[in-house]
């Protein structure tokens, strides 16, 4: 298996642009970044911001795998064009896009959670048309597409038929399911295995709670994760996303920086 480390930039204690140097100094490759909020003005869609990030790149020879699109998590994704949220939602995924490419990032993912949850197979067909618009303006420019979402496996497998598009990613997380729907990861993962590309998400939780455990502590079947990863030679990053800021988190270190170093150090014996 030959695969990268990286972390999600909010979940780095402190969060902000100087996160690269605590994610170079935890030995990871490299960092998830995000768009941004509405409320927020997009800040990634400003160039000053593209370019601080880019400079902190290369002092800490750091990676940034992706551009994230929380926003959506305020601003429905599957908003009909037209509407004044659609117009909103279409100017996120195009701000996003752009940054990627400015940037030479190579995957923007899209997290259809809160006010982008799927629930009709309407919002999955409206979803669909846009994706399959977001995934045209990206193949210009060389970058894919991802999703991520707590849709069950059919509606998942549903939306990669209905997009049909080659930089089209389905981004998987080994917890989500299970916290959202009551679904096993684990099983998730080896129906959409095909559809995830070289992008993922890994982290582990106690019951009824989400991004609250060092990962091989919860409830996630993590290492039967990793193991099947290792079956199959997954090629690609490896991204943390627990939260260390969590209650269940602080209990075991009062500094934030330290439980992110054990749960680095963790997954790395496991990926070896």
């Amino acid at each position: 298996m030959d695969v990268k480390l990286g972390i999600c930039n909010f979940c780095v204690p402190g969060t902000g642009v100087f996160a690269p140097k605590f994610v170079k100094e935890c030995g990871l490759d490299g960092m998830s970044i995000d768009f941004g909020t509405f409320e927020q003005g997009f800040p990634l869609g400003q160039v000053r911001m593209q370019e601080a990030y880019l400079e902190a790149k290369g002092i800490y020879e750091i990676e940034y795998p992706n551009i994230g699109c929380s926003g959506y998590d305020d601003i429905p994704f599957a908003a009909e064009t037209g509407h004044p949220l659609g117009e909103a939602a279409d100017i996120l995924w195009r701000g996003a896009v752009d940054a990627a490419d400015y940037m030479g990032i190579p995957l923007v993912f899209i997290p259809l959670f809160r006010q982008s949850s799927i629930q009709t197979e309407q919002e999955l067909k409206t979803a669909a048309l846009r994706f399959r618009k977001i995934c045209d303006y990206a193949a210009e420019k060389g970058i894919c597409i991802a999703c991520e979402s707590e849709m069950t496996v059919n509606h998942q497998l549903m939306l990669v038929e209905l997009v049909d598009k080659e930089n089209f990613r389905i981004f998987y997380d080994n917890a989500n399911h299970l916290y959202f729907k009551d679904i096993d990861g684990y099983e998730v993962l080896k129906v959409v295995y095909p559809f995830i590309g070289d992008q993922l998400h890994l982290k582990d939780s106690t019951k009824g709670c989400l991004a609250n455990a060092v990962v091989g502590t919860g409830i996630t079947r993590f290492y039967e994760v990793v193991n099947f990863l290792k079956e199959k030679n997954y090629s690609g990053w490896i991204i943390l996303e627990n939260l260390y800021e969590r209650k269940d988190m602080r209990d075991i270190h009062t500094d934030r920086y330290e439980i992110m170093k054990m749960d680095v150090e963790a997954l790395r014996r496991a990926v070896r």
